[in-house]
This record gives C-alpha cells, structure tokens and sequence, in this order.
C-alpha cells in the first residue's frame, strides 16, 4: 500500500502536464554561487488511513477509499524532511507525534521528482486539501539550483 502514494502523484502529474523523472542527477562547480546544479526537486505526501474522515472538511484519496491527506510538501532532498515531520525539529514540519488525529492510525508517505515541484505542489493543496499545512513558499536553498524547479 505505500506504493499508492507514489502511483497518485504520478497519475496527477501525468494529467496535469508534469513531467516525473525516475532519476536525479546534476552538476558541481565549485566557485559558482549556487555550486550545485540538481536536475529536478520532488514532491512527497504523507497519507492516514481512517474509518471517518479525521477531521469534517477532508475527502478520502480519489481512488484510495480510507486514506485522507495529511501533508503535501517540497524539497531537494524529501527525506530529510519525513524526517524532521517525524522527530518534530523546529523548521517548519509537522510534528507528527503531536498530531492526534493520526496516532494508532496507519501513516504512509510516498514522493516522486518532477518539474515545476513548486508549482506541483500548489495544485496538491488546491485539489487534494490535506489535514495539516499550506503551500508556503519555504525555504531555498543557499547552495543548490533546480533546473527543473520553478
């Protein structure tokens, strides 16, 4: 079942006009003021399956009945930040173990690279509106540029 957050974000890229890559790769040069080049940022999800909908205003996954959205988000390196929703750092997650709604309830997450992952993950928020978050600008990086990305 993991795997049907990965199949979703496909299937909406696919139909909206993404493009999804099944690699990541890039370029290194030293001096330049974003040394690092990377092909493209990902777009992740994290999923809670529940017999009601854990809060009044969340609609089950499309084709997933029982999974409702809990978070969609953005990043270069999108383990990373499972990892910081999941230990609660103070950088803007989630924090996970705080969220009642969720606890006892089966999690799963799932993230695919695709271009304009920034534009991506506002159509996510629009369509498909998670229990948790909102399509913030964040942070970007200081050192790597997404070709791919805006």
């Amino acid at each position: 079942m993991p795997k049907s957050v990965v199949s979703f974000l496909n299937a909406v890229a696919n139909q909206a006009g993404y493009e999804v890559f099944d690699s990541l790769y890039g370029s290194i040069n030293l001096g330049e003021a974003f040394p690092i080049t990377q092909s493209s940022g990902a777009v992740y999800g994290i999923w809670v399956q529940a017999d009601q909908p854990p809060r009044n205003d969340l609609s089950c996954i499309p084709g997933y009945q029982s999974w409702y959205p809990v978070y969609w988000g953005k990043d270069i390196s999108p383990m990373s930040r499972m990892k910081a929703h999941v230990q609660g750092h103070q950088n803007g997650n989630i924090n996970l173990p705080n969220v009642v709604e969720v606890r006892g309830k089966a999690l799963i997450y799932g993230a695919i690279l695709v271009s304009r992952y920034w534009e991506f993950e506002q159509l996510l928020y629009r369509d498909y509106r998670p229990m948790l978050g909102s399509p913030a600008e964040g942070r970007r990086s200081t050192i790597v540029q997404v070709k791919n990305g805006a």
